[in-house]
């Protein structure tokens, strides 16, 4: 299995559009099926980037992105009760990854059941910042404009160089090999929701 590792810095109002832009550039290159580019290209911070013409993927990553931003949300919203710290107060961390999976049959002595395997995870670490004026917004938006620029041209060189350890395709499913978006972070939220709710009832 393949596993990349990207960092990010990003003003927390950069998040949804700069993260999507790494999501889509991703996708665009992990997709082996019929592959449709988005027409006109989207574009953030003056960087055009690939999109797969895929309004169900679209639907989804957006999805994911809103429980990205809400679990960075919560998490200020949780600091704020706590004492002041400059760094606690400015910065918040998450962690969004994407899976690729192959089907494999695995037999038994009289049944057959199908696993998926990952093969290839990309996780994104994902630092948010909130500027404390005009200048230092200036210099962040700047900062993520080069830092996307450099991943997008990672991604390419990442697909470009590794080939050996992607599955054969051995189906003629539109989409052959299944993929995963998740948010660590967004389990345990969901699960210390559930928690407090059980201890107050």
């Amino acid at each position: 299995m393949l596993l990349i590792t990207i960092d990010i810095v990003l003003d927390r109002l950069l998040i949804r559009d700069v993260i999507k832009a790494v999501l889509s550039s991703i996708f665009f290159h992990r997709l082996f099926g019929s592959v449709r580019p988005l027409s006109p290209p989207r574009e953030v911070l003056d960087i055009t980037y690939p999109t797969v013409d895929d309004s169900a993927l679209d639907s989804l990553i957006d999805e994911k992105l809103t429980h990205l931003t809400a679990v960075l949300d919560t998490s200020s919203q949780n600091a704020a009760n706590q004492p002041y710290s400059g760094a606690t107060q400015r910065h918040r961390k998450a962690q969004i990854a994407v899976n690729f999976f192959e089907k494999k049959t695995r037999k038994a002595w009289f049944s057959k059941s199908e696993e998926e395997v990952c093969w290839e995870e990309w996780t994104i670490n994902i630092l948010s910042i909130t500027p404390r004026n005009e200048t230092e917004k200036v210099r962040v938006a700047k900062s993520a404009e080069s830092q996307l620029q450099t991943i997008i041209m990672k991604i390419i060189d990442i697909v470009n160089d590794n080939r050996d350890h992607i599955p054969p395709i051995a189906t003629t499913e539109a989409n052959p090999f299944p993929y995963q978006i998740s948010i660590p972070s967004e389990t345990e939220y969901t699960w210390g929701s559930v928690f407090k709710k059980i201890l107050v009832e």
